[in-house]
């Protein structure tokens, strides 16, 4: 989903809405914006390893849990556009574990390919953080199923577990791996495709500017072998609001 446009405050007040606080109204809006220097989805550039804008823009109903979202970025195929939407609803345990439940549509206007690209995605997260030991460990994992994958590829089952680690200095160090198995049928033919992808990054803010670096790499059947469009390291800068 992690899943950046423009402050949406600031679309508000063009309109002459008032932004909304959290503390006088069950109502959350937030906004997002960054540049990377590669899009990497689960492990491979969607920009042939050239620059991308994103943004989004999120809602959340904070007594249900219950949340909207769209994000967006450039690619490099399908008329160089990605839209998704999303919407779900998440929470937190008694014992302090966190979850999230919901279904993503992945869209991209103005291709005719066939077989067609679009799909759609459900999934289901959960995540816990310890924060009265040192560095605060924050584990999180999850899985999507798709019942039609990218190019009208069968079912694709996305399995993922990741690591956050408070570092001295306000920076942030993150393990991530992932593993894409995909049945095959249209576009992938009927033996289908499977592989595991990983990452190690950096992260720090700066007021409300976020910087980060990864690096990233995956297994040889990622992209058909080569690798070359799984392997990357990647800068990224950005904001929320």
């Amino acid at each position: 989903m992690k899943k950046y446009i423009s402050s949406l405050i600031i679309a508000l007040s063009a309109f002459g809405i008032p932004p909304v606080n959290a503390e006088d109204s069950p109502h959350e809006f937030s906004a997002n914006i960054s540049m990377l220097s590669d899009y990497l989805y689960r492990g491979i550039s969607q920009t042939n390893e050239n620059f991308a804008v994103q943004g989004g823009f999120d809602y959340v109903n904070t007594p249900t849990g219950l949340y909207v979202g769209t994000w967006a970025s450039n690619i490099d195929f399908a008329e160089s556009l990605e839209i998704d939407i999303y919407g779900g609803i998440g929470g937190e345990l008694s014992n302090g574990i966190s979850w999230d439940v919901g279904g993503l549509y992945y869209m991209y206007p103005g291709s005719n390919a066939e077989p067609e690209e679009n799909f759609f995605e459900a999934y289901a997260n959960l995540g816990y953080t310890f924060g009265d030991i040192p560095l605060e460990p924050s584990f999180g994992t999850g899985v999507a199923w798709s019942p039609d994958f990218f190019g009208e590829d069968g079912d694709g089952v996305y399995v993922y577990g990741s690591l956050d680690l408070s570092l001295p200095q306000e920076f942030a160090l993150s393990f991530y791996v992932g593993h894409q198995n995909v049945e095959g049928d249209k576009l992938s033919g009927p033996a289908g495709y499977d592989y595991v992808h990983y990452s190690i990054g950096v992260s720090r803010s700066f007021g409300p500017v976020d910087l980060g670096v990864s690096w990233n790499d995956a297994s040889n059947e990622c992209d058909g072998g080569t690798n070359e469009l799984c392997r990357a390291v990647v800068f990224s800068v950005g904001s929320s609001f």
